[in-house]
């Protein structure tokens, strides 16, 4: 309605469903009432304290009866039924997919491992598993009214048929690492007191001692079923944060579930085993959930105006330096919620970053980088919870770990090799047979898809938001590989720190992608299924000489029931479930004298260097000297049968690939071997990893 109509009292058809019935015209004379919806249309502009959720008061609706007008809504009423089809196809598809893994258990020949891994022998049962999960999330995805438990109970069967499929397939959890951080566990439980001068990683025991006291609490003697499926849950919670902030990043219902799922396609980088890690990105998507959810705010000048102020119509527009300035200074405003619901979220967020300082040494500052971002363009009100983290990491290190950093300051600061994180991580990891080079290869081109598709993501909600923070957010943590020198695993941490927010960026991508032709959609769910096989591939490529068997457990500890305390419990190779217990109290780690803390390197030499007490065979050593070093099969075998021929070790235990070595005359009084790190020396560093 125009100012002349309303003045000429002519009647506003769109006010018929607005307001009770009237005359049927308006005299001039009578002054009109605006409508409550017209009252509310001029409001005071918000201050940079007004709340962030400020709505836009609603303008009248135009009506349906004229021309361009829109047509009012249908009444509401109850939905129309959903199709049978659409009720029970993604139940059935899950539970299909879940029958399939026992079946896939019997059916794969984990004996037969080589170059490329699980893939090369998973049951076609597997891969059917892995095809239906996939199948049910894509049908729930595209019903008429997607129902949010279902979307739920899909994206876990994805976990359990993707993630947790080598869980499944395997008697016992995978990776050497896992099974020391159960004997850093085992070596803290009773006094809760961390052993001295074995693992660097010692110096951050939270994780430890939290599984310690579970440990005693339940009055369990191993972690061997937690070790199995810890990948599992701990993945299915990184899931829940990855949804909240892509619910936060990208609003809709049915893309946050997307985001969701693509994170589990592209988290190759297998840091979710039974690690201080592992809890780490928990905590920090904990924090970051916080900070871009409830705590998420926006610079605003007086007027109302998000982003840079911007000059009166007619003045001369002001320097670039200068709105940067008034921006920087400008306040963000105030969150939402009610103070008391802040001040338990800033409770809640600060007894994050404080876990976080004695659980893990490198999360800590890529969290700090991220909240530090965010503070500063303005986009969370929460520059103490910077202070707090910053204040508990440096408290811890310079009291708590002041041996680690006295002795391992080059790992803080740096050791002056810049391309040495590269090469450790990229070019000593190319070798192998060619099932290893070319899942290594696949793990390469992963990560370059990962950032390509991040980035265009990025790309599109500059153009829908104008706001480039999410991007910053996922490269803040490669500054890490650019000031200290933690090794090749420090690579793979630097892409998991910015997988999520990289995840969130590139469903936005696919959204727009999609919005230009629905049937893209279609291609969209094969590129979903073949990324999740790729995926297995390359989480599983290192299967052979990774993969933990029941019987090299049992054999560990029957070496350790006849190993008296003090001793030197050695592997001819650092894999294996060879520290799962005596962390502390038997000499199990690798004492890297010589170039021997891999007694396989040198096999004799090493051996009457370090003169272990008991040697460990696995099959997983065979086939990593065969399948990654080039070693003829076999070759354990012929180097236990010389040392037996030498006389100075006896066989307590043989089958086949596994066996126990003892020494015929074991060190008196079980003194530290020769080339045994000396009481007081630097602790080895950390060495994290899973051979990725």
């Amino acid at each position: 309605m125009t100012p002349e109509t309303r003045r000429a009292g002519a009647p506003d058809p769109s006010a018929r469903s607005r307001e009770p019935a009237v005359g049927a015209a308006t005299h001039a004379s009578a002054p009109v009432e605006a409508s409550p919806s017209e009252r509310t249309r001029y409001l005071t502009p918000p201050g940079p304290d007004s709340p962030t959720s400020a709505v836009r008061a609603p303008g009248p609706r135009p009506s349906g009866d004229g021309p361009g007008g829109f047509q009012n809504p249908p009444p509401p009423g109850p939905p129309e039924p959903l199709s049978p089809l659409w009720i029970w196809a993604a139940p059935v598809l899950a539970v299909l997919a879940v029958l399939m893994l026992p079946l896939a258990a019997a059916t794969t020949d984990l004996g037969s491992l080589g170059g490329w891994g699980l893939a090369g022998v998973l049951s076609p049962f597997g891969w059917a598993a892995l095809a239906l999960a996939v199948l049910c999330c894509v049908v729930e995805l595209r019903s008429p009214r997607p129902r949010i438990p279902m979307l739920g109970a899909a994206t876990a069967v994805l976990i359990l048929c993707s993630t947790g499929l080598p869980s499944a397939v395997q008697p016992k959890a995978r990776f050497t690492t896992a099974w020391l951080i159960s004997g850093f566990v085992d070596a803290m439980t009773g006094d809760g007191i961390p052993p001295t001068g074995v693992d660097a990683r010692f110096y951050w025991p939270g994780f430890f001692a939290q599984w310690a006291w579970f440990r005693d609490a339940a009055g369990a003697d191993q972690l061997d079923t937690v070790l199995r499926w810890y990948p599992v849950a701990i993945v299915a919670v990184w899931v829940i944060g990855v949804y909240a902030l892509a619910r936060s990043m990208l609003g809709s219902t049915r893309a946050p579930w997307v985001a969701a799922w693509l994170f589990v396609g592209l988290n190759w980088i297998e840091q979710d085993y039974f690690s201080p890690q592992a809890t780490a990105i928990v905590l920090l998507l904990t924090v970051l959930t916080f900070a871009l959810g409830p705590l998420a705010t926006r610079r605003v000048d007086n007027g109302g105006v998000p982003g840079w102020p911007r000059s009166h119509r007619g003045s001369p527009r002001l320097p670039r330096w200068r709105r940067w300035l008034v921006s920087a200074m400008t306040p963000p405003n105030t969150p939402t919620l009610p103070a008391r619901q802040l001040l338990l979220i800033y409770f809640c967020a600060s007894l994050c970053v404080i876990a976080l300082a004695p659980t893990h040494q490198l999360t800590p500052f890529a969290l700090i980088g991220q909240l530090a971002v965010l503070a500063i363009v303005g986009r969370f009100r929460g520059r103490g919870l910077v202070f707090i983290a910053t204040l508990a990491v440096g408290v811890y290190i310079l009291i708590a770990a002041r041996d680690f950093w006295l002795n391992q300051i080059s790992m803080i600061v740096g050791s002056g090799d810049e391309g040495g994180a590269l090469e450790a991580g990229v070019a000593d990891r190319l070798e192998g047979d060619l099932g290893q080079v070319a899942v290594k290869g696949m793990r390469l081109v992963m990560t370059g898809l990962t950032y390509l598709i991040g980035f265009a993501g990025a790309w599109v909600y500059w153009k829908r938001r104008r706001d480039l923070v999410p991007i910053l957010l996922a490269v803040i943590p490669m500054g890490m590989a650019a000031v200290q020198s933690y090794g090749g695993e420090l690579l793979l941490r630097v892409v998991l720190y910015g997988l999520p927010i990289l995840t969130i960026l590139a469903v936005d991508a696919l959204r727009a992608f999609v919005r230009v032709n629905r049937s893209r959609e279609i291609g969209l769910a094969v590129g979903m299924l073949a990324l999740l096989v790729v995926m297995v591939t390359i989480r599983g490529g290192n299967d052979a000489y990774q993969d933990v068997t029941t019987e090299d457990v049992q054999m560990t500890r029957l070496a350790y029931d006849q190993t008296p305390p003090g001793a030197t419990v050695q592997p001819l190779a650092t894999v294996g479930p060879y520290a799962l217990e005596g962390v502390g109290t038997t000499n199990n780690m690798a004492s890297g004298g010589q170039g021997c803390g891999i007694l396989a390197s040198d096999p004799f030499r090493c051996i009457d260097l370090v003169q272990p007490d008991t040697l460990l065979f696995y099959p997983s050593i065979e086939k990593q000297g065969v399948v990654l070093n080039g070693e003829e099969p076999g070759w354990t075998l012929a180097i236990r049968e010389q040392l037996i021929a030498s006389g100075q070790y006896r066989a307590i235990y043989e089958n086949e690939f596994n066996a126990v070595l003892v020494r015929n005359e074991p060190a008196a009084g079980g003194a530290p071997a020769p080339g045994a790190p000396a009481p007081g020396a630097p602790a080895p560093a950390p060495t994290e990893g899973t051979g990725q």
